[in-house]
């Protein structure tokens, strides 16, 4: 009976072995079940545009995984995008400071660092940081789009001017609209200085950089009218128009400038030119109005019902009826205006312009849109309660 115990010892050994393994296996299954149904939540909710939520499940996922670099990064980058910046940062820090990783990898931690502070604004800490990132020729395209917006956030254009210019090579054509647009905060602050001079030097460099941008031909177009130069300023409004047709009622508002005549025959010129680069309704409501005072109420109602065929805006309608409301008795005229009051209730209190990139709304003008800092991503909203 002993011997026979003896021989059972290793199948009992062995059997164990295996029940072990198979739970140990088991466990790793469930494990991985877990952290797919996770994941899987996390595109979920993406997908159906809860954010927050989505951020969440994928940082339970990234943490549940194995900590390889790349997972732990991006476990800091998601933090630091749900507003934990004090443990994206503390994450990043003990990362770059990782002997045990290579140099590259101690450089991306510490590109995602300075994105830390960035969102902190520590400003500071940095620039400290992509000041020596930015002489790494391996990094330094990013650390250079990054130090722009350092700058950017401190309003040290002069800084920015200088770090696109002297990495141009490596950022190519990506911060040209930027680069414009600095100039163009330089040639305000020269303005406000009285410093006109000053102001067309920087206006001319935003105009050298061949961006896209609309802005330094209307700073330009602004500057002219101050100074009296209407047909150089005109000459200014119409490049900003051909650039971009949204630009229609910040056109119009500095050829307004150009012309304190409003019955100057050449007004009506101008204003019908830019009606015709830009299909702008604004543009189309000063020029009823101008039509109104000098050739007629008849000429006026005619051109702006025929505009309204095509595109109807509230903003045209609303003229119209104040014109209708001139040829009225006085009862139906009250009606009218009454009418009108509606309108102009629900056009004031729709935004004027919209982020094409992120979204975001506004009634005034911002050459850089608040919310996602994009340069000129703002134009004036299309359709009826547009422009």
């Amino acid at each position: 009976m002993l011997e026979l115990l003896f021989l059972l010892l290793p199948v009992a050994a062995f059997y164990g072995y295996f029940m072990g393994r198979g739970t140990a296996r088991l466990n790793r299954i469930n494990r991985k079940n877990k952290n797919s149904r996770a994941y899987l939540k996390g595109v979920e909710y993406l997908l159906s545009d809860n954010h927050e939520k989505a951020v969440d499940n994928f940082i339970n996922y990234l943490n549940a995984s194995d900590p390889t670099f790349e997972t732990r990064l991006a476990l800091g980058n998601l933090m630091r995008q749900r507003g934990d910046t004090e443990k994206a940062i503390a994450l990043h820090e003990k990362m770059a400071k990782d002997e045990s990783t290579d140099e590259v990898e101690q450089e991306l931690a510490r590109l995602e660092l300075s994105r830390d502070y960035i969102n902190a604004g520590v400003f500071d800490r940095a620039e400290e940081i992509l000041r020596a990132l930015v002489e790494i020729p391996r990094q330094r395209s990013e650390a250079a789009v990054l130090l722009t917006k350092v700058y950017e956030r401190e309003s040290d254009f002069a800084s920015a001017i200088e770090v696109v210019n002297r990495y141009s090579n490596v950022l190519g054509h990506n911060l040209a609209k930027p680069l414009a647009n600095y100039y163009c905060e330089l040639g305000n602050q020269a303005l406000s200085r009285n410093e006109n001079k000053k102001a067309r030097d920087f206006f001319e460099k935003a105009i050298a950089t061949k961006s896209e941008s609309i802005r330094p031909f209307l700073m330009m177009a602004e500057l002219c009218a101050r100074e009296g130069k209407n047909q150089d300023a005109v000459k200014y409004i119409k490049q900003a128009s051909s650039k971009d047709r949204r630009s229609g009622m910040l056109c119009l508002e500095c050829l307004k400038h150009c012309y304190r005549n409003k019955a100057d025959p050449a007004y009506r010129i101008a204003l019908e030119d830019l009606l015709h680069r830009t299909g702008s309704a604004s543009v189309m409501c000063e020029l009823v109005r101008i039509v109104a005072e000098n050739s007629g109420l008849d000429d006026a109602v005619s051109m702006a019902g025929e505009f309204l065929k095509e595109h109807p805006n509230l903003r045209l309608f609303s003229e119209l009826l104040s014109l209708r409301s001139r040829t009225f008795a006085s009862a139906d005229a009250q009606d009218l205006a009454q009418m009108k009051s509606l309108i102009d209730a629900q056009v004031v209190s729709s935004p004027v312009y919209v982020c094409t990139r992120c979204g975001f709304e506004s009634s005034v003008m911002f050459w850089q849109c608040p919310s996602c800092r994009r340069w000129e991503s703002l134009g004036l909203r299309k359709g009826i309660d547009g422009d």
